[in-house]
């Protein structure tokens, strides 16, 4: 399902570009681009996202004279706004660390994948990677570590929450902290806002004076942070606030990846990068307060990550039953989907969200919010409308892995699968009744067990093309750990 929009292989992508005019660039142009100083490269990188920008923009308006036309239901807010902290985990709202999540937690959701690219997509369209079709392509165990390649995106003709939302008369906002979630959903909102790893408070300001000029008319926006992806940089008070140490070697960026076995040193780091993860996540929690101060009245927002964030909660348990093809077991994203990168938080107000009963799951949220407007058919999702619970019988999944053999997650019942058949692994574990806390490795019982195999989509098979990203994009890429 790779679309009309998929760019050739080795060239630069772009959000549903036109053909020839929409290139971004030539095979020589890229080459040159390729050879130039990193820091020419950084200045470039302004009128590079610029031109991506009036790309998307103008992608948006070709495609939007063929939108349905709806009616808002006369209750629908006039304003959404859609949070999306990249790497956020569950277990980082907590009235300590982020008083004003806490204060709206709604509960937790399961990401349908355990990185940006496929997980955001699922987000805007309701459906599991498999579905959609933006996943990785092959079960190889080398692939994603070195070669930066990216999915497919969705094909033209396939509508996302945004676009419902702009068929219903509601001028549409993406901002985008970093590419890869531009690169997945850039072309789908009216407007668009792209930067260089950019700290929250550019991404919220530049949104805030957007939505001053249009108070008077309706929303939807959706805005992707990136504070708390590597490289992890919050403000010098986050850092004194949390005790972090930044003399510490690399402590921006992931160390210590390859071995559960880390003596002194690497503890030192472990305990430093998690408080440093924690001081990240309080800069956003202040970053969101000061940004609700500023919303109208009648709006409703939701807060959510992409997938959580591993802190090597699950390091030794990795190392001996998967392969990573960067390697890093039981950190970061990207790999195996444990609890610590499956789950993240559902915070909200202004909406009615009751993520009780069956767990939830980021393909819940479009109904959810579509519910909201009036629509909650407007797009043919497998999620729900996170109205009236869950219901206790689905089986969630969790898919499409970046990085070593694809891995694959399904829940029911309180008991979780992980199964990866290019390591012929499966990996069972019970999880804690009130939904904190560790989950433990368990022999699941047979009937379970059953069901939760028979749940599990196909595996890549490689029959579809990916993309390789190069010059501009690589370079944006390889500065937040990519490859």
């Amino acid at each position: 399902m790779t679309g009309s929009n998929d760019p050739a292989a080795g060239s630069e992508p772009t959000a549903a570009p036109d053909a020839d005019r929409d290139s971004v660039l030539d095979d020589v142009t890229r080459e040159l681009v390729q050879r130039l100083p990193c820091g020419v490269k950084r200045l470039l990188a302004v009128p590079y996202n610029h031109v991506q920008r009036v790309r998307a923009d103008r992608s948006f308006r070709r495609r939007a004279a063929s939108f349905e036309s709806r009616t808002p239901a006369p209750d629908a807010p006039r304003h959404v706004v859609c949070v999306v902290v990249d790497a956020l985990r569950a277990d980082a709202v907590d009235p300590e660390t982020t008083p004003f999540m806490a204060a709206r937690r709604a509960g937790t959701a399961l990401t349908p994948s355990p990185w940006t690219f496929p997980a955001v997509t699922s987000l805007v369209t309701g459906r599991y990677p498999h579905e959609h079709g933006s996943m990785r392509r092959s079960d190889d165990a080398d692939r994603g570590a070195t070669d930066l390649v990216i999915p497919p995106t969705l094909p033209d003709a396939d509508r996302t929450l945004p676009e419902a939302f702009a068929s219903a008369g509601y001028e549409t906002y993406g901002g985008f902290a970093f590419h890869m979630p531009f690169f997945a959903l850039g072309g789908r909102f009216a407007t668009h806002r792209v930067y260089d790893d950019a700290p929250a408070e550019t991404v919220l300001d530049d949104f805030r004076d957007w939505l001053d000029r249009r108070r008077d008319g309706r929303t939807f926006s959706y805005l992707h942070l990136a504070d708390l992806h590597e490289p992890v940089d919050p403000p010098a008070e986050c850092w004194n606030r949390y005790d972090v140490d930044d003399s510490i070697e690399g402590i921006r960026r992931w160390r210590f990846r390859e071995t559960p076995d880390v003596g002194p040193e690497g503890e030192r780091y472990r305990e430093h990068r998690r408080r440093l993860y924690r001081a990240a996540a309080a800069h956003v929690d202040d970053r969101l307060a000061a940004l609700r101060t500023a919303l109208p009245a009648d709006v409703a927002l939701l807060v959510t990550g992409d997938h959580g964030e591993a802190l090597w909660e699950r390091s030794a348990l990795d190392a001996r039953t998967f392969v990573d093809s960067r390697p890093a077991y039981g950190i970061d994203h990207g790999g195996t989907p444990f609890e610590a990168v499956a789950r993240v938080p559902l915070v909200a107000e202004g909406l009615d969200v009751d993520a009780g009963g069956g767990p939830a799951s980021l393909v819940d949220v479009a109904p959810t919010l579509l519910d909201a407007l009036g629509h909650a058919d407007a797009l043919p999702a497998t999620g729900v409308p996170l109205t009236d619970g869950v219901p206790e019988d689905r089986v969630p999944l969790v898919e499409a892995a970046r990085y070593g053999h694809e891995r694959k997650a399904a829940y029911l019942d309180g008991w979780k699968l992980v199964v990866s058949r290019g390591d012929d692994a499966a990996v069972g574990f019970r999880l804690p009744a009130d939904g904190d806390g560790a989950a433990a490795e368990a022999e699941l019982p047979p009937d379970v067990r059953r069901r939760l195999y028979d749940a599990l989509p196909a595996w890549p098979d490689g029959t579809h093309p990916e993309r390789h990203v190069s010059g501009m994009a690589r370079r944006r890429l390889e500065d937040l750990g990519y490859v």
